[in-house]
């Protein structure tokens, strides 16, 4: 059974502003198995430029899709609905592993016709994609996609359970995107070096050097998870939308990677922290 979270501990801290050099933050790295590719928002389905990390909303709806194979039939929704209440307003920030080398190539796909011809409802055509490659050729922990998430408020209980599904995650965003889970630990004192950071962050100056790549990264919206039904909008089968900009919303987010090196196909990154 999951120990429930005490108002008590709930009033130590506010997760949603918590920052990464104080507080408690659950870590969990990942080894990439497979290309990445996440479109960003604003990107149109022939241009599908990709991010380099996952964004806080897969993390998120990634940890809530671990209870559907953690737990059996009997008590998954009731696991995922858990679980969204508790990450829904945390911050969730990511290290990227220390090189990405993002692929754009022009592939072949099935459209759908915008004639009304019964006989051929698909159409040919031509779309721009990338595809992000991490190098991991070390057993080092900075060649991981490392995922943090703050924890401070949290119970014991909620604290193992969100450490138990970060174990049962094998992919961020795109289904193709896997990942093989390595370890989770519990950093007391803040992040270490090397995460994102929001650029609202009073401190991101401090560092912008080093933070070479900026991303509308997608979390959830404060409109999500203060009115009732949150938990269904965000279901496939649910009634309600989500709306960009209320229950989902975009942050400006420092990624800490520097251009290294481009070309006419690929554009490699490295790590600055």
């Amino acid at each position: 059974m999951i120990a429930p979270t005490t108002c008590a501990e709930k009033a130590q801290g506010d997760p949603s502003t918590a920052h990464p050099r104080s507080g408690s933050w659950i870590v969990a790295g990942y080894f990439p198995v497979s290309l990445f590719s996440l479109r960003m928002t604003h990107a149109t389905s022939k241009g599908g430029k990709t991010l380099t990390v996952p964004t806080p909303y897969a993390v998120k709806l990634a940890l809530i899709d671990a209870c559907f194979r953690r737990y059996n039939s009997d008590e998954a929704v009731d696991m995922a609905q858990h679980a969204f209440d508790v990450v829904k307003a945390r911050e969730v920030r990511l290290k990227p592993p220390r090189h990405c080398i993002v692929q754009n190539t022009f592939i072949r796909v099935l459209d759908q016709s915008r004639t009304s011809d019964e006989e051929q409802p698909f159409k040919r055509t031509i779309v721009y994609r990338e595809f992000a490659w991490y190098s991991c050729l070390s057993d080092d922990d900075s060649d991981r996609m490392t995922v943090g998430i703050a924890s401070s408020g949290l119970s014991p209980g909620d604290r193992d359970f969100l450490m138990g599904l970060l174990a049962h995650i094998n992919h961020f965003g795109k289904r193709g995107g896997f990942f093989q889970f390595e370890k989770a630990t519990v950093y007391e004192n803040g992040l270490p070096p090397g995460f994102t950071r929001i650029r609202e962050d009073a401190l991101f100056s401090e560092l912008a050097q080093q933070f070479g790549l900026t991303h509308a990264l997608d979390d959830f919206g404060e409109a999500l998870f203060t009115t009732i039904g949150g938990f269904d909008r965000i279901s496939t089968y649910g009634k309600d939308r989500i709306t960009l900009g209320k229950e989902r919303v975009l942050r400006l987010t420092g990624i800490p990677y520097q251009r290294h090196l481009a070309g006419r196909g690929f554009t490699w990154y490295k790590r600055a922290l």
